[in-house]
C-alpha cells in the first residue's frame, strides 16, 4: 500500500483557527521540539486529492484522562511538515485533520473536557465529509514518549466509502439507492464499530443517463452498525433493465472503502459487494468472449426448462426437475462448476473436455416460496484462459411470502417460541388458492385474512389456554390450483405459552406478578397450572401455604436487568437477592423489554382505571365502592395477612380484589427495597413497574390497620430507578382472538 507522508514537527499552543498548509511560513525548527511523522493512506486513481488532503490540523493534549492544551498554531516546514509546540511534553495529543466542521468541538474545553467524553464527540455526516472540508481524520501520540525527537502518527480517516464498479461489457447502471443509513458516527475509532445512539437515517440515491466502464466514488458514510443498509441498482444489460438488490456489511467500518460491483455475463446481472482498504486498484476492461454454448438438441430437458437464443443461458423453474445439458466448445476447453444453490445438484456426468461434448446433469428439488432467483456458473476454460459461460438461473418460486416466515429445505417454519401477530405476507401468482388445515382436535391459531392482491398470514391467541404451556401448535399451509390440484404444504409451527388473565375494561390483567426471567415463560405462573383457576384468588391468597404465597407473589425487578431478585433472609434481615446499585428507567425502556412475548409494562392510564386521581385513597381493610375519574363504579376489598417466609417473620401484607361489572382482579406483592442493604425493605409499598414517564411510577403505598387505620393509598408519583419494581403485565392487544 503506498503511503502519502506528511511530517509534523510539534511546536505552539494559541487557541487560533486551525491553520492551513497554503498560507503558513516556513519556519526553522528549534532545540527540543517534537517530531511527528504523519502517515495518510494514499489513493491510487480516483480521488486521491480529495481522500488524503489535509487542509486544517489541530491537537488536544490529555493528562490523567482531562484535556489540558488545545493546540491551534502551527507552521509548516519546507519538507512540508507541520511545526507545532506544546505547553508540555506530557499525556497524550490527538492530532484532528480537517474537522473544523465538526460543531461539537466547539464544546471541548481544557481542564473541563475528559479524554472518554472527547473519544465519544459525534458528528453528522457532512461534518466529516464535505467537498470544501475534506475529510475527518484522526491520530494519537505520546510527546513523552518520542524517540529522538520522532514519534511515527498514523492518520485514520473517520469515515467509510462507497464505490461504484462496471466493467463488465454492454453493462449501463442507471440508477443506486443506499437506503437506511446513519446520518451520525464517532469522529474518533472506538475499541469496536459503534453508532451513537439517537442517530437519524437517510437514503442516498444518485441517477445516471448511463454509467458503464468505469469507477468512480458514490459517497460517504460514518463509521457504524446498522444491519439494514439495503442496496438498489437498477442497470440494463443485452437490452432489458434489470433492479438488483443486495446488502451492505451490518459493521461499516472507518477508514474502509466498500465497492458495489456490478456484472453482466451469461445473459444475466449481478452485484457483489468487496471491501478493501483506502486505495483502489488498477482498472481493466473485460471483454471476454462466451464460447461455452448448450447443444439443445443433444440436451435432456426436464418441462418448463428452457435455454435461451443464443444458448449460454438456462432457466430453471421453481418445480422438481432433472435434467442433463450438453456444452459445446472449442477443443481443449473444460468446465468448472461455480455457485451452489439450496435444492439443486449439478455435476459433471462424463470427464471429457468441450470437444466433442460436456455433459452436465442438474437436478432440482421443489423451491420454497419467499427463495430468490439465484445462480450456478458452467465456467469454460481454455489452456487455463477464462473463455465463457453458461448461466443456470434457478429460478424462485412464484409464490411470495414475505415476513417472519422462513420456511426450511423441507418446506417447515419452525419459530420454536411464541409468536403472534402478522407472521408473513403471501402473494399468490394467478390460478393458485390457498388456505390452513389443521390435525383434529388442533387449536385454529393462525389464519389468513385477505388484504388486497395478497394474505396477511397472521398468529392468534387464546385467554387462559388450558394447553399454553409450552407445547408445539401446528399448522399447514396448502397452496393448490383453484381445482385443487398441485397442492404444496407448508408447515407453521409455534411454542404456545399464555398467562392467566382477567379482562378488566377491555384490557386483559395477568393474575400473579412476572418472576424469574422476565423473557421465560417456563418460569412464570402458567393458564394451565393457575393454582386459582377454579376458586377465588383472593381467598386462596389469604388461606395457602406460606411457601406457595411466596412463590405466587413473585419477584422484583429493577429495569434493564431480566432476571428477578428472589426475597431472601440473611439470618439478620430480609433482602432481595442479586439487587444492583442502578439500573435503567421502567419509563424509558419499551414496553415489552421487561415483559414476556406477547405481553407488555402496563401505562398510567391503565393503572389510572383504577383510581379517582394520582393520590387516591382506597380505604383501610373491608369492602368500600368508589367511582374512578370516568365515573365508572369500583369495588375493592382489602384483606391483610400476616406471614413468615424463610423461617423468620416478614410481617403483615395485604392483598387488593377490584371487582368491576362482574371481573375480579387482585393486585397484590411483596414490598420494594430502596437501596442494597439488607433490610432496606417497605414491606406493604408495591412500586408497580409502569411504562411511558421518565420519573413517575404507580405505587401501591399500603399500611396495617394497626400502623394506620383506614388507609391504602394508589399514587403516581416520582421514584428514582434503584428501588426495586413488582411486575404486573398486561396482555398486548392482539388482533386474532381464537377459540
Amino acid at each position: 500500500m503506498k503511503k502519502k507522508r506528511i511530517i509534523l514537527y510539534a511546536l505552539g499552543g494559541l487557541l487560533l483557527a486551525g491553520c492551513t498548509r497554503e498560507t503558513m511560513s516556513v519556519p526553522s525548527v528549534s532545540e527540543g521540539e517534537i517530531i511527528a511523522r504523519v502517515s495518510v493512506d494514499d489513493l491510487e486513481g480516483n480521488g486521491i486529492e480529495q481522500d488524503a488532503r489535509i487542509l486544517t490540523i489541530q491537537g488536544y493534549r490529555f493528562e490523567g484522562e482531562v484535556l489540558k492544551e488545545i493546540i491551534t498554531s502551527f507552521r509548516v516546514g519546507e519538507d512540508g511538515s507541520y511545526i507545532f509546540h506544546p505547553q508540555r511534553a506530557e499525556g497524550e495529543i490527538c492530532l484532528l485533520a480537517n474537522a473544523g466542521k465538526v460543531r461539537n468541538l466547539q464544546e471541548v474545553l481544557p481542564d473541563v473536557t475528559t479524554k472518554s467524553e472527547f473519544l465519544k464527540l459525534s458528528a453528522d455526516k457532512d461534518e466529516l465529509a464535505s467537498e470544501e472540508g475534506g475529510l475527518a481524520m484522526s491520530g494519537w501520540m505520546d510527546p513523552n514518549g518520542v524517540s529522538s525527537g520522532k514519534s511515527e502518527v498514523s492518520l485514520r480517516r473517520s469515515v467509510s466509502r462507497i464505490d461504484l464498479s462496471s466493467f463488465d461489457k454492454g453493462v449501463k447502471v442507471h440508477r443506486v439507492t443506499v437506503s437506511h443509513i446513519y446520518r451520525q458516527g464517532y469522529l474518533n475509532g472506538q475499541e469496536s464499530v459503534e453508532t451513537p445512539d439517537g442517530a437519524s437515517t437517510y437514503d442516498f440515491r444518485k441517477e445516471y443517463v448511463a454509467f458503464e466502464n468505469g469507477s468512480e466514488c458514490l459517497f460517504y458514510l460514518p463509521e457504524q452498525t446498522n444491519n439494514k443498509l439495503q442496496v438498489e441498482i437498477l442497470a440494463s444489460f443485452d437490452g432489458a433493465q434489470h433492479r438488483l438488490e443486495t446488502s451492505l456489511p451490518a459493521a461499516i467500518r472507518r477508514n474502509v472503502v466498500y465497492t458495489l460491483s456490478v456484472y453482466g455475463r451469461g445473459g444475466n446481472l449481478s452485484v457483489s459487494v468487496t471491501e478493501d482498504n483506502w486505495q483502489a486498484g488498477g482498472e481493466t476492461e473485460s471483454g471476454l468472449q462466451l464460447n461455452g454454448l448448450v447443444d439443445v438438441d443433444a440436451s435432456r430437458l426436464s418441462e418448463g426448462v428452457r435455454v435461451n437464443l443464443s444458448r449460454d443461458t438456462v432457466f430453471i423453474p421453481y418445480t422438481r426437475s432433472d435434467s442433463h445439458l450438453v456444452l459445446l466448445g472449442e477443443s481443449g476447453a473444460d468446465v468448472e462448476i461455480e455457485g451452489q444453490v439450496d435444492g439443486v445438484v449439478v455435476q459433471r456426468v462424463a470427464g471429457r473436455g468441450l470437444q466433442p461434448i460436456a455433459d452436465i446433469s442438474v437436478s432440482t428439488s421443489m423451491r420454497m416460496p419467499g427463495t430468490k432467483e439465484e445462480y450456478i456458473y458452467l465456467e469454460v476454460y481454455r489452456q487455463n484462459v477464462y473463455a465463457g459461460r453458461v448461466v443456470l438461473v434457478v429460478e424462485p418460486s412464484p409464490i411470495r411470502l414475505e415476513g417472519q416466515i422462513k420456511l426450511n429445505e423441507q418446506g417447515i417454519c419452525d419459530f420454536d417460541r411464541y409468536v403472534e401477530g402478522e407472521l408473513g405476507r403471501l402473494t399468490l401468482p394467478a390460478g393458485k388458492i390457498a388456505g390452513m388445515e389443521f390435525d383434529s382436535g388442533t387449536s385454529r391459531w393462525i389464519k389468513l385474512t385477505p388484504d388486497g392482491e395478497t394474505y396477511r398470514i397472521v398468529g392468534g391467541w387464546k385467554p387462559n389456554d388450558p394447553q399454553a404451556d409450552g407445547r408445539v401448535q401446528e399448522g399447514r399451509l396448502v397452496i393448490s390450483d383453484a381445482d385443487g390440484k398441485n397442492r404444496e404444504v407448508y408447515v407453521i409451527r409455534r411454542r404456545n405459552w399464555g398467562l392467566p388473565v382477567v379482562n378488566i375494561n377491555g384490557t386483559w390483567w395477568c393474575k400473579y406478578n412476572l418472576r424469574g426471567n422476565v423473557k421465560t415463560f417456563s418460569d412464570q405462573i402458567l393458564a394451565g397450572t393457575d393454582p386459582a383457576k377454579e376458586i377465588d384468588l383472593a381467598t386462596y391468597l389469604s388461606t395457602c401455604d406460606e411457601n406457595e404465597l411466596l412463590h405466587l407473589l413473585g419477584y422484583q425487578y429493577q429495569a434493564g436487568y431480566p432476571d428477578g431478585y428472589p426475597l431472601k433472609h440473611n439470618e439478620t434481615a430480609f433482602y432481595y437477592e442479586g439487587m444492583r446499585n442502578s439500573a435503567e428507567n421502567f419509563g424509558l425502556l419499551s414496553s415489552e423489554e421487561m415483559a414476556p412475548e406477547g405481553y407488555q409494562i402496563p401505562d398510567y392510564d391503565d393503572y389510572a382505571f383504577f383510581t379517582r386521581n394520582t393520590d387516591f385513597n382506597l380505604g383501610g381493610q373491608g369492602t368500600h365502592t368508589y367511582r374512578n375519574a370516568a365515573g365508572q363504579e369500583l369495588t375493592v376489598t382489602i384483606t391483610e395477612r400476616e406471614v413468615s417466609f424463610e423461617g423468620h417473620l416478614y410481617g403483615v401484607i395485604a392483598f387488593y380484589e377490584f371487582q368491576y361489572e362482574g371481573a375480579r382482579w387482585v393486585l397484590c406483592g411483596l414490598g420494594h427495597q430502596w437501596n442494597t442493604t439488607p433490610g432496606s425493605i417497605a414491606r406493604m409499598s408495591l412500586l408497580l413497574a409502569t411504562h411511558g414517564h421518565s420519573s413517575n411510577t404507580w405505587v401501591m403505598e399500603g399500611y396495617a390497620h394497626t400502623e394506620k387505620p383506614g388507609e391504602n393509598w394508589l399514587k403516581y408519583v416520582p421514584q428514582n430507578n434503584t428501588k426495586t419494581r413488582t411486575i404486573r403485565c398486561i396482555k398486548k392487544p392482539v388482533e386474532y382472538i381464537y377459540e
